[in-house]
């Protein structure tokens, strides 16, 4: 999986669940997470031997995931999160490069209102 360059993501924008897990197992391994459970519940048990999440995340991230979160069933935040925060930043840097609302709006699939909101974000 092509992994995005999450180095510019503001984590205090995310919500707090997402926020969390990024603590815990780092950024990289919270996007792929999200990736791939993102939007419902996943048990973490309370051995690494008991869950697939092994074939997902390297040993030290596992055993920090399962020494925070053992027994709970994590709801996964989507990576929705990421990928949207990721997007207005690509906008924010085409409009600064000139291209107008109207052709970030199509290029995108966003109305004239939603870029004008997040051109002010920058």
């Amino acid at each position: 999986m092509q992994l995005p360059d999450l180095n510019s993501i503001d984590i205090t924008q995310l919500p707090h669940s997402l926020q969390a897990l990024i603590e815990c197992v780092g950024i990289e391994h919270a996007y792929h997470l999200t990736c791939i459970y993102g939007g419902r519940p996943k048990y973490i048990p309370k051995h690494r031997e008991r869950t697939k999440l092994a074939d997902t995340l390297p040993g030290e991230a596992l055993d920090a995931l399962i020494k925070r979160f053992a027994g709970v069933a994590l709801e996964i935040p989507k990576a929705d999160h990421f990928l949207r925060q990721l997007r207005n930043l690509q906008i924010q840097k085409e409009s600064a490069d000139g291209l107008s609302r109207s052709l970030l709006a199509d290029k995108y699939g966003l109305s004239l209102r939603q870029i004008g909101n997040i051109r002010r974000l920058a």
